[in-house]
Order: C-alpha cells, then sequence, then structure tokens
C-alpha cells in the first residue's frame, strides 16, 4: 500500500509540473514568441494567428483546468512525507495553514483562478482576457517560490522562495513555450511562396532570440536551489537526491547545447529543405524535456543531503496544537 501511494504522490507531482510548465509556457509563447514574430501583415500571418490563438487558449485552458484538479491531490502527496502518527487530515490542516508551503498554495490557486477566468474570457474575445491571464503569472511564482522543496515547508521565509519562483518561471517561459513550438509546427504549412514569410521560421527566430536569457536564468537559480541542499560533491553520488540531481543537470547541459545550435541553424532549417531534419531534432529535445520534468517530480520529494536535522524534524512532525493522533492502541 505504501509503494502504491508513493507512485502515486509521485505520478500526481509529475502531472503538476507538467501543467505548471504548459501553463507559463502558453503565456511565454504567445506574448514573446508568436506576438513578437517578424512575419509580414498578409493571409499567410492572418491564418496562423487563429492557428496560434486556438493552440495558446486550448493549452492555456486545460493546463488552468489541470493545475485546478491538482492542487488538492499535490497537497496530500506532500502531507505523506509528514509524520505518518498524525492523521491524514490534521497533516494537511498543518501544512497549508501553518507553513510557508501553505501560503504558496495559496497563491498558486489564486494564479489558478485568474488564468482560467482569462483564458476563458480570451476563447470569447474579451479583452480583459488577457490581463487576467498577465496577472495570474506573479502569483504562479509566488506561488511555485512558497512552495519550493517539501522538506523546506515548516522554515521561516527567506530569499529562496525568489530564487524558486524565478526557477519555476524560466523553466516555463524556456521550456514550456518550446513544447507550444513542437506543437506549433504539426499546425502550419511551409510557406513555399518565400521561405521569408514562413511562419515556423519567424517563430523559431523569436523563440531563440529569447530563449538564451531563459536558460541562464533556469541555470543560474537552479545552482543555487541545489546549493542549499548540498554540503557538498560528496552528497551528488552519496545520495539519491544528489544522483538524480546530477542525472538532471547533465540533461540541462545537453539541451543547452542543442538550444545553442538550434540558435545558429534552425531558422534556416525551418525555411529551406533541411526542415524533416530540423522537425526530429525538435521532437527529441521535446523528449528530454520530458525527462527533465520526470526527475523534477522524483526530485521535488527526495530527501536533500543537506536539510538540517532541526528544520527536519520539524518538519516530520506537525506544529504542537495542529494535529490529532491517529488511533492507537494502548497496552493495558
Amino acid at each position: 500500500m505504501q509503494i502504491f501511494l508513493a507512485l502515486a504522490a509521485e505520478l500526481v507531482a509529475a502531472l503538476y509540473i507538467t501543467a505548471l510548465v504548459m501553463l507559463v509556457g502558453a503565456t511565454t509563447f504567445h506574448f514573446i514568441v508568436w506576438r513578437k514574430a517578424s512575419l509580414p501583415l498578409g493571409p499567410v500571418r492572418t491564418a496562423t494567428d487563429e492557428q496560434m490563438f486556438a493552440l495558446v487558449t486550448q493549452t492555456g485552458l486545460w493546463s488552468s483546468v489541470a493545475l485546478l484538479l491538482l492542487l488538492v491531490p499535490r497537497a496530500m502527496g506532500v502531507s505523506s512525507l509528514l509524520d505518518d502518527r498524525f492523521t491524514l487530515k490534521a497533516r494537511m490542516a498543518a501544512l497549508i495553514l501553518r507553513s510557508e508551503w501553505g501560503l504558496g498554495f495559496g497563491a498558486m490557486a489564486v494564479a489558478v483562478v485568474l488564468s482560467l477566468a482569462g483564458y476563458l474570457l480570451v476563447r470569447r474575445r474579451i479583452a480583459i482576457g488577457w490581463p487576467l491571464v498577465l496577472a495570474g503569472v506573479p502569483f504562479i511564482a509566488a506561488g511555485a517560490g512558497l512552495q519550493g522543496h517539501p522538506w523546506d515547508a515548516f522554515t521561516s521565509l527567506s530569499a529562496a522562495p525568489i530564487f524558486d519562483g524565478l526557477h519555476a518561471i524560466g523553466v516555463g517561459g524556456w521550456l514550456g513555450a518550446f513544447f507550444l513550438l513542437v506543437l506549433a509546427e504539426r499546425r502550419v504549412q511551409p510557406h513555399t511562396a518565400s521561405p521569408w514569410t514562413d511562419p515556423l521560421g519567424a517563430m523559431i527566430e523569436r523563440y531563440f532570440r529569447a530563449s538564451g536569457a531563459l536558460a541562464t536564468i533556469v541555470l543560474l537559480t537552479g545552482l543555487f536551489s541545489s546549493s542549499t541542499h548540498l554540503t557538498g560533491f560528496d552528497d551528488i553520488k552519496g545520495s539519491q537526491y544528489g544522483r538524480l540531481l546530477a542525472g538532471k543537470v547533465g540533461i540541462v547541459m545537453i539541451l543547452m547545447a542543442f538550444n545553442e545550435f538550434h540558435r545558429r541553424h534552425a531558422e534556416r532549417q525551418a525555411r529551406t529543405a533541411e526542415r524533416p531534419q530540423l522537425v526530429h531534432t525538435l521532437r527529441f529535445q521535446a523528449g528530454l524535456i520530458m525527462l527533465v520534468m520526470a526527475l523534477t517530480a522524483l526530485l521535488m520529494d527526495a530527501t536533500p543531503p543537506g536539510v538540517n536535522e532541526v528544520r527536519a524534524e520539524v518538519f516530520r512532525t506537525a506544529p504542537k496544537g495542529a494535529v490529532e493522533f491517529e488511533d492507537v492502541e494502548l497496552d493495558r
């Protein structure tokens, strides 16, 4: 039973991360990639506008719904890491009402409501929808930052949530927008009349102009977050957390190498006969991104070796007066 619950918690964590990344990615793709793409006005731009509008609104809407449905299961999964001498209901109450993680839970709930309302209004072509979508982004950053790593749930507020929030937005902007780019490729056709009016080429050009900055944010904030959970290089090979982290960093470095290669060559490939080759490499990179998110889900609930013993004990034992013990049979 415990194994089943652990697997269910990891699955929920993976889905939660995916929904979060896609929600931020949809916003990034719309405002930074497609709207800023250098494609001349005309029938091609008009037709692609409608296709990208449908792609972004569908992705944003379904990601918002998925995140909303996963909020409580994710809280249950994190609560399961608390001392199992207490009821799950009591552990959730302590987590949500008496911890930094609970503040993040509230911020994420606000972000989901704003995003969901925004995309519903956008689909109806109501102008206030996009401002609501944008308003949800800082709440996503606050929610992700305050939730951070579950083992930090009962620590005092510090600068760490700022870096964790920037990391979440950076990952969503970099990797989430890339997923939208791959999905967009399946919807648009090459414009053979002129390579400079090709929608995919214009989107790739714009995406890879911004991707370097987003990848740098992800790398720097990720290194800061990792440093707070490691005590030295020996932790990398001497703990499950360290090995998972090393694997994730290795794949991220491969992604950054792909990113640099595509920054130099993808636009040309998209507008020439090399487009099928480009599509294969983009899809392979998307597969690596999925692997990164799976490792991130495992890292979120793995015990970091650098967790202070006092903090760990505070986390494992819910605050006094906030919980009730499970019924146990006492020896007579």
